[in-house]
């Protein structure tokens, strides 16, 4: 028993002096390359914000222990988040933590999550809740979903048959059942920044028993940051790097298509959303996904904080926009969309009500048939690339004529759910399919 403990303890000490070696040989050769031509920081739209990302790009590797060596030697001008530490100063202490977020070895990884707030996480990170079915796709996207001890809302279990069933811990609110939470124990709580009240309580309840770290997975501006922040939390590099290689490739093809469009090539499109009932004409103000297809939003200058409850019917028959676009929930339109559904008869149906509307008979996007309909999770989860293409194919068909929105949700399932479901036999998703 002891000859046995001895020889754990001699093989710990000699990974640890390995590690030790290797770190103080990163630091070294950063020091010397401390000669090399300054490393321009990127601009702020590019910066991955987490402490250790000394040149502020948009990833974290051994350029960063170069930037803050020269830092050091006083050769190039300190940056925030060259304090690797967080401890106030820039020293060979904050290369040291820079090489072990390289190495994913970390004890912490200090980072700004979407609400700006400076939020330390503990490593390693081995149980997590998660909020919004947002969160639940994008840790199920970087492989880290067996990880995941509850759920604060009901998922699809086609989707996700090994997470649906785990404990409900609230709903899509902030309201959630923290006794519930506590009990699980988890080391920190993932959730989306809402534009709903609801936040600070839900941090004020859990911190600092649990660490809340708020990523937004549902913005196209934004998207690719919360990915790289998630798999830098979780240690999960190859599956988030892969999905944002996929995600860049679609998305990237899309905008180089529609760059050269001038305003007048642009339709003018008013996204219905799913409100507080079937018949409201809520909608976002957000213009994010239809600018990268090619569109614009007609409700992009109302007042509000980006969800806009109802619009004035007279004031969108005035608009006469060009294309309706309609989000359609399992709630209000039972059987119209989803993986479960393979008939497309009651899509047909819910289309034609709408149609019918009064902001809509007799204008310009009912008469030419540009009435669209998508389910809900298609904009509102990291499957937004699937819902984007079918938004650009549809405002574009002949600039988009290659473009094949269901190969690419087809690949988004297989790679990155890791499900086999064949859309080419089961679901309605989109319609009419472009």
């Amino acid at each position: 028993m002891g000859v046995g403990k001895n020889l754990g303890d001699e093989k710990g000490k000699k990974m640890k002096t390995k590690l030790n070696k290797f770190l103080t040989t990163i630091v070294l050769c950063s020091m010397l390359l401390v000669a090399l031509p300054a490393i321009a920081a990127a601009t702020e739209d590019e910066t991955l914000d987490i402490y250790g990302n000394a040149n502020e790009d948009d990833i974290l590797d051994m350029r960063d222990l170069t930037f803050t060596a020269r830092m050091i030697l006083r050769l190039e001008d300190e940056t925030e988040l060259a304090d690797a530490n967080y401890d106030g100063r820039i020293s060979v202490a904050d290369m040291t933590q820079i090489g072990l977020i390289i190495l994913g070895r970390e004890s912490k990884l200090i980072l700004v999550d979407a609400t700006d707030r400076i939020v330390t996480v503990n490593k390693p990170v081995e149980r997590l809740v998660v909020h919004h079915p947002s969160t639940v796709e994008a840790i199920k996207v970087v492989g880290a979903e067996d990880r995941v001890v509850g759920i604060c809302n009901p998922i699809n279990e086609i989707l996700f048959p090994q997470m649906s069933e785990l404990p409900l811990l609230g709903t899509l609110g902030y309201d959630i059942y923290y006794e519930e939470v506590f009990e699980l124990d988890p080391d920190i709580f993932i959730t989306p920044k809402l534009p709903i009240p609801g936040f600070d309580d839900l941090v004020a309840t859990l911190e600092p028993e649990i660490t809340v770290v708020a990523l937004n997975f549902y913005e196209p501006a934004t998207m690719v940051e919360n990915i790289r922040k998630l798999r830098y939390i979780l240690n999960t590099e190859e599956d988030g790097e892969a999905f944002i290689a996929f995600y860049e490739g679609v998305i990237n093809g899309i905008t180089e298509g529609t760059a050269g469009l001038s305003e007048a090539e642009k339709p003018r499109v008013f996204l219905k959303i799913a409100g507080w009932t079937p018949e409201a004409l809520s909608t976002f103000t957000d213009t994010h996904q239809t600018e990268i297809a090619g569109g614009i939003n007609i409700a992009a200058d109302l007042p509000g904080s980006g969800f806009v409850p109802e619009i004035d019917t007279e004031w969108l028959v005035e608009q006469n926009p060009d294309i309706v676009t309609a989000q359609i929930w399992e709630v209000y339109n039972p059987g119209a969309l989803g993986y479960e559904v393979d008939d497309n008869s009651v899509t047909e149906a819910a289309r034609e009500e709408i149609m019918a509307m009064d902001a809509f008979a007799g204008g310009k996007a009912v008469e030419e048939g540009k009435v669209y309909l998508y389910e809900d999770e298609l904009m509102i989860t990291p499957r937004f690339v699937v819902g984007i293409a079918y938004m650009a194919k549809w405002f574009h068909p002949t600039l988009f004529s290659e473009l094949d929105p269901k190969a690419i949700h087809q690949e988004y399932l297989t790679d990155f759910m890791r499900i086999d479901y064949d859309l080419s036999e089961h679901g309605v998703f989109a319609y009419p399919e472009p």
